[in-house]
């Protein structure tokens, strides 16, 4: 039986290990630094605001971890955290988050598949190599390890901000405030 303790040291392992390499992450040293996952979909309007803040607010804190992890609790989050873990395994997460949630929330285009691949291909994808990407084993162990992260911390709502593996619940509370109470202000 899996103990919550051995699933955040596991997952936290996991992830730590996985993400730097496959672009998900800033920052290049796990040792010392102390971190946050941000939980979030391409849906969520809010993701996409704290997305915007934290392109500010990183950079200017480079003493803390961040992850962003994709929200796999139905099936259309498994399709868009497909998309955007595809982009990471080929080296381009940030910017295909980026992307991403400029056509969404900019360009008012649809969160869907036809979205996705003319995101990939804007930032130099081929349409079908992305889409074999998305159906890949890096994908695969990706989108399980969010789907259990997403029930172990039963997150039904994005963003959710996991610090130093305990998810934070203030929900009436801005993110980046309580990002910036944690760590300190820049």
């Amino acid at each position: 039986m899996i103990t919550r303790r051995s699933f955040l040291l596991g997952v936290s392992g996991f992830f730590l290990a996985n993400l730097p390499r496959m672009g998900m992450a800033n920052g290049a040293s796990v040792s010392g630094q102390r971190s946050f996952m941000e939980v979030f979909s391409f849906a969520c309007p809010h993701c996409y605001q704290l997305s915007l803040q934290l392109g500010i607010w990183l950079p200017l804190n480079p003493h803390v971890k961040h992850y962003a992890i994709h929200i796999v609790s139905n099936p259309d989050d498994l399709k868009l955290a497909a998309a955007g873990y595809a982009a990471a395994v080929l080296g381009k997460g940030d910017a295909y988050r980026s992307a991403f949630f400029k056509a969404i929330y900019e360009g008012n285009q649809a969160p869907d598949e036809r979205t996705m691949i003319s995101v990939a291909e804007s930032l130099g994808f081929k349409a079908q190599a992305f889409v074999e990407t998305m159906k890949g084993g890096d994908v695969a162990e990706l989108l399980a390890r969010s789907e259990t992260l997403t029930k172990q911390f039963q997150i039904t709502a994005t963003p959710t901000l996991i610090i130093d593996k305990q998810r934070v619940r203030q929900p009436d509370k801005d993110p980046l405030l309580i990002l910036q109470e944690e760590f300190g202000e820049a």
